[in-house]
């Protein structure tokens, strides 16, 4: 099976990507260098601009049963830019059992938050711990007075929820996207989405660009790429599946029968 796929991206590979993947491989051979074991050390971060800007506290709003992947994904790259503090905050504070099991924190809890310059609401197929008036009051509280608020996947829902979103354009998981309309929101099909200064990002590993697009609005393109290089972001999918429009319709019709609602974009979450 692995030699098929090696094929199939060989033969998919322009001469303008191979040219490409050559001066990447060049550029990361410096990087490799400085790096004995061949992991890139926690500390390693884009450089620190030659004016001192001022810090930014980005918070991610996490919950139980939450999708590790949307917010992982964009700490990978927020960690790195200069000057950014990335804080976790959620309902409870402490340790947050994710989906899958996954153990996350600790965490501060969400109702100690006084203000933030950014803040992000990952998703998840239950979003009940988020949907609570009490939770979705802190939400658009901290909302109301940051710099950006942004989402990932169905964390866009959260935000519609909280009443911020009434009129603005937000991504979302394709198969939840017009459930944002119940709430006022403007779905939006694309990856990234940008209305004034709210940010969004679709599905799940979406994320990824989300994060790179918001440490450009933070930092600058410049700073974003150089994270993006760090982290040699440089997504090559075997398959072109992960998009209904671009699916082949054997794979799309398997999945929107394991998804109820997802056709239409209307698949129900737990709320």
């Amino acid at each position: 099976m692995s030699g098929i796929i090696d094929e199939t991206i060989s033969e998919e590979l322009s001469e303008d990507g191979r040219a490409r993947r050559r001066m990447l491989l060049i550029g990361g051979a410096a990087i490799a260098a400085t790096v004995a074991t061949g992991l890139l050390p926690e500390s390693a971060q884009a450089a620190v601009p030659d004016t001192a800007e001022k810090p930014i506290d980005f918070l991610f709003a996490i919950y139980p049963n939450g999708t590790l992947l949307d917010f992982a994904g964009p700490n990978e790259i927020l960690s790195r830019i200069p000057n950014t503090n990335v804080r976790f905050a959620s309902p409870e504070g402490g340790f947050v059992t994710l989906e899958k099991g996954i153990v996350f924190g600790p965490t501060e809890k969400l109702s100690d938050i006084d203000k933030v310059d950014v803040i992000c609401v990952p998703g998840a197929l239950n979003l009940s711990a988020m949907m609570k008036p009490e939770m979705l009051g802190h939400v658009r509280r901290l909302s109301e007075t940051a710099r950006y608020v942004t989402s990932v996947c169905t964390g866009s829902i959260i935000l519609a929820a909280s009443g911020i979103l009434k009129g603005r354009r937000s991504a979302c998981h394709w198969a939840f996207l017009n459930v944002l309309k119940e709430y006022g929101a403007i779905p939006d099909p694309a990856r990234i989405v940008k209305d004034g200064r709210f940010m969004s990002g679709g599905g799940v590993t979406a994320g990824i660009d989300f994060g790179l697009a918001i440490a450009a609005e933070l930092r600058g393109a410049q700073a974003a790429q150089e994270v993006q290089l760090l982290v040699q972001y440089d997504p090559q999918p075997p398959f072109h599946a992960g998009n209904p429009a671009e699916a082949p319709p054997a794979i799309r019709n398997v999945v929107y029968k394991k998804l109820p609602g997802s056709q239409n974009g209307l698949m129900r979450p737990v709320l």
